[in-house]
């Protein structure tokens, strides 16, 4: 068999998964393959594995006329043309298992980062190089005590619930599917309607996938029920915010502050965005950890050698 990464992979990580196939790979170590040099690998591949954001659509697709497999490397795949592959017999894995700390952890580390103030002391320190402080400074808040709302309660939701519980956050949830009772009492949630989370949370975070019904789910109604002393946390998808409504509230104090680890424009940054003073930006990194990535990986690989061996992987998409 022969199997195609769009990205230049160290072989240590993969190899023991693929001994009996033919391995094709950009050359150039931390390239990946432009999108001609995709197509022309995967004439006669049966498994194409994509990495990140990699774009798998029907043109890349129907030049594979091989193609059994096609593994993404991530928890989301919007990336992949699912219909095209379901159109053509081809199974989609993702990787949904071994993002889940790392995202949540670095939900944390937004919130923290723009709650209190992490980020912006950081700027102005380099800036002024000299301590400052103001008796009543009413720019942060506690997390104690707080309600953080989550929009999407499946697995990060849950590990995010997980943390900000340790931190003595009050938990309030939305999901549109059923939330049991016996999940929620296990992270001690409590699930209201997503206009309830909207008015009442103190902080609000997004873990829902990006799908044509999420697109702009946070626009400007939504932001508009929001307390003006609410932030907003996205390390979900760009797509889910509408980025014009978001920016004119941070504009307005409509709202008091956003962390974003996902943006609507990627990999662009607009002029706007980076200038806001009551924002923290990061570049879409929550898995960017060397060991996260690796595991991510094997998640992938271990439910393609079940696939092969006639089994059906928990993490098959369609």
């Amino acid at each position: 068999m022969k199997i195609v990464f769009t990205h230049n992979i160290p072989e240590e990580y993969y190899i023991d998964f693929v001994k009996d196939m033919e391995v094709i790979r950009p050359e150039e170590p931390l390239t990946c393959f432009t999108h001609d040099e995709a197509k022309e690998a995967v004439k006669d591949a049966d498994i194409l594995i994509c990495i990140a954001d990699y774009v798998c659509n029907e043109e890349l697709i129907s030049h594979g006329k091989n193609l059994k497999i096609i593994g993404n490397m991530g928890s989301g795949y919007n990336n992949v043309d699912t219909a095209c592959a379901e159109r053509n017999g081809i199974k989609v894995l993702n990787a949904p298992r071994s993002v889940v700390s790392a995202t949540a952890e670095m939900t944390i580390a937004l919130m923290m980062g723009i709650c209190r103030g992490v980020v912006q002391y950081d700027r102005e320190l380099r800036r002024d190089k000299k301590l400052t402080r103001q008796l009543f400074f009413h720019r942060d808040i506690v997390l104690y005590g707080k309600k953080l709302g989550i929009i999407g309660f499946g697995r990060i939701g849950q590990a995010v619930a997980k943390r900000a519980a340790a931190l003595g956050m009050e938990i309030l949830c939305y999901d549109p599917f059923p939330v049991s009772k016996e999940t929620l009492e296990k992270f001690g949630a409590c699930s209201v309607d997503l206009e309830e989370l909207l008015k009442t949370a103190d902080v609000v975070t997004l873990h829902i996938p990006y799908t044509e019904k999420t697109h702009h789910f946070i626009d400007e109604e939504k932001i508009g029920m929001m307390k003006e002393s609410a932030y907003l946390i996205n390390a979900a998808r760009g797509s889910i915010v509408k980025e014009e409504a978001l920016v004119q509230a941070l504009k307005e104090h409509k709202i008091k502050g956003a962390a974003l680890d996902v943006h609507e424009f990627e990999p662009d940054i607009s002029e706007e965005v980076a200038g806001l003073p009551n924002i923290v930006i990061t570049p879409h990194c929550c898995t960017n950890v060397a060991e996260v990535r690796v595991e991510m990986l094997h998640e992938l690989l271990n439910g393609l050698t079940e696939l092969l061996k006639g089994g059906t992987p928990y993490n098959v998409v369609c």
